[in-house]
Formats: structure tokens, sequence, C-alpha cells
């Protein structure tokens, strides 16, 4: 028996049904809630823990806090001169010393030009000498009283003369007022100009000696008074001393230079010096200042600054609170801590 194939109207009508099925079934396996898969409860998201904040903290405690200066003091000599010429200047004739250089009270250092000043001063001491004789002549002859006052008179001015000549060598001539050392001499060759009270020789009496220190800020020294003990190390040997001359005592001086560098400089003695001292050899230097006793210290760590503002991080439990505290004696480690905090509160350092 002959079977026919289905037509095209028969195909027409069997997709469309297909397709419902197909539609169905994918809507019965949305109701079911994926109904295939096992049945478990829906997973909920781990819970995290915020880290805990890691920092460093010290107690606020009482203690002791001493502040000192320290540094380097140089040997100078107690005895200095600085010489001039203290007459109009000149022309400079010779400088008979150089750096270093031993001298003795009395020698003759260094001269200016003075042309032909020795001889006319040779001339009126013959001068002097000659009215002298001429004075005793009328005296011892019986001169009335007008001759043996004009003997006088030219005696007079003969002396007058030669003072002043004597005057303008001796401003021409520098003579070591002191034995010492030669511890500085200008630069100048013969020829030169020199201007009056021009520094030209300064010379050193080693035989006294003490210590100069310099600092680098007036106020370093603001707390330095005289009489105060120091410790020095001078070649590896521990000395004492103390300060001879601080910027408070410093004599008054209308020289600003001068003044200057009394502000910032102290004048210290050595006790029991030992021999073989120069100028210029060096000894460290230790002066105990301010010392306060039961109050808060804090590392300097602790402490925080911002445009003049002192403040410190206090812990709280896990919190952080600021402070801000007044701070009194300060050390390179320590700060006094004056208002602000109380003993015992937990400080977080500026890590």
């Amino acid at each position: 028996m002959h079977r026919t194939r289905p037509t095209n109207h028969r195909l027409s009508k069997l997709v469309p049904r297909a397709a419902g099925i197909a539609v169905l079934l994918a809507a019965s396996m949305a109701v079911a809630g994926c109904s295939l898969l096992p049945d478990e409860e829906t997973l909920k998201p781990p819970l995290i823990q915020p880290a805990q904040e890691q920092f460093d903290a010290v107690v606020a405690a009482m203690g002791s806090i001493q502040t000192s200066l320290k540094g380097n003091a140089t040997f100078v000599s107690a005895k200095v001169e600085t010489l001039s010429f203290k007459g109009n200047g000149g022309r400079l004739k010779s400088i008979n010393v150089k750096l270093g250089d031993q001298v003795k009270a009395g020698d003759l250092l260094a001269e200016l030009e003075t042309g032909d000043l020795d001889l006319q001063l040779k001339l009126q001491r013959l001068n002097v000498e000659r009215a002298e004789l001429l004075y005793k002549q009328a005296r011892l002859s019986g001169a009335n009283e007008t001759d043996l006052r004009l003997r006088e008179i030219d005696l007079e001015r003969e002396n007058i003369s030669y003072g002043s000549m004597e005057d303008r060598l001796s401003q021409a001539q520098l003579y070591a007022p002191i034995s010492g050392t030669v511890i500085f001499v200008d630069s100048l060759k013969t020829g030169d100009g020199v201007n009056t009270y021009q520094s030209i020789i300064t010379i050193a009496d080693p035989s006294s000696m003490q210590l100069s220190y310099a600092a680098g800020n007036a106020k370093d020294l603001s707390s330095v008074e005289v009489g105060m003990p120091i410790s020095l190390k001078y070649r590896g040997k521990d000395y004492t001393g103390k300060v001879l001359q601080s910027p408070s005592s410093a004599p008054a001086t209308d020289d600003k230079a001068k003044a200057e560098k009394n502000e910032t400089t102290i004048i210290l003695s050595m006790d029991n010096q030992p021999e073989g001292v120069h100028v210029g050899d060096v000894a460290e230097v230790t002066i105990e200042l301010q010392k306060r006793e039961n109050v808060i210290v804090l590392p300097r760590s602790a402490v925080r600054t911002y445009m003049g503002r002192f403040y410190v991080q206090v812990a709280e439990g896990e919190r952080r609170k600021e402070v801000d505290v007044e701070v009194g004696l300060t050390t390179p480690t320590q700060v006094e801590i004056v208002q602000g905090l109380k003993e015992g509160q937990n400080v977080i350092l500026n890590n």
C-alpha cells in the first residue's frame, strides 16, 4: 500500500504545537525555582573584622629632667694686647716679627716712615742742652731778673719742641707692652699705607690661659651665670672649672662687633691646668644648667608641634585624642610637660 508524505499544510500545523510545548516546559522550571538543583539554604557573605589600629604608646610618668650645654671650648690667653698706631697713620717702614714669634716687653715690633725725624730729634736734643747751659751760666753770673727769665723761656721752648718730636716718633713705633707670643700679624708690606688704630700685631701671654666658648645662638647662653661649675675633657683627661664671664656679665662697650661677640661668648677657667697647653688647643666642655624634679617627662617623639602649637595624642581605648600641652625644659631626648597631661595617661609616640 502506498503511503503519501505529509503535505506542507500539515507541517505548518505541527511546528507551532512543538514551540508551545517548549515554552510551557521552561515556564514550569522557572516556577519550580530550579528544582533540578539540590535543595540548599542561601549562603551569606563572610563577615570581615576591621583591623585593629596598632600604635606605640608611653605612659606619662613623673621624673626629672636636666638641661646642659655641651660643646668645644678653645684655649685663649687671658692677657692679650692688640697694637696699632695711634697717630695720624702713614707709610709702613717695617714689621720686625712674624706669627708665632716670642717677644719680650719693650721689643720694637713695627714702625712707620718718619723721614729725617731721627736726625731732627738729635739736633733738638743738642738745642735743649745748649739752652740748659746758657740758663745755668746766667744764673751763676748774677744776671738780672729779666735776662734770667729770658734764658728760662728759651730752655722751656726747646724742651717743648723736643717733647713734640719725641711724641711723633713714639706714635710711629710699636713696642711690645708684654712678653708673649705673636698670635696675629697684619699682612702689610713696606710702603703700604696704615690707618690710625688699624690692628697691626696681637700678643698673647701664654702663662695666663683661659677657655672661650662661642655659641651659635645667644639663647643657648641665657641660663649661664658667672660661677657655674663646668666639666672639661682635655687630651683624654677630666678636669673641672667654672664660668668666669657670661653675656650678662660682659663689660659694656661701644664697639658693635665686640658687643655682638659678647652676646654669644662665655669665658671659662680650668682648675689644675696641666703644662703644655697652647693657645688654640680645644677642650670638651659640659655645663649643667636647669634641673626639674617630680615633673611629667615624655620622650621628644611623643610631643608634636604645628605652627607654634604643642600637642600630644592620648590613647583612649582604640581611639586617639589630641590634647594641647605646655612644654617646659627640653633636651635632645626629653620634654617636660607643664600643663595638659596627667600622670598615667597613655601618650602615642609620633612614629
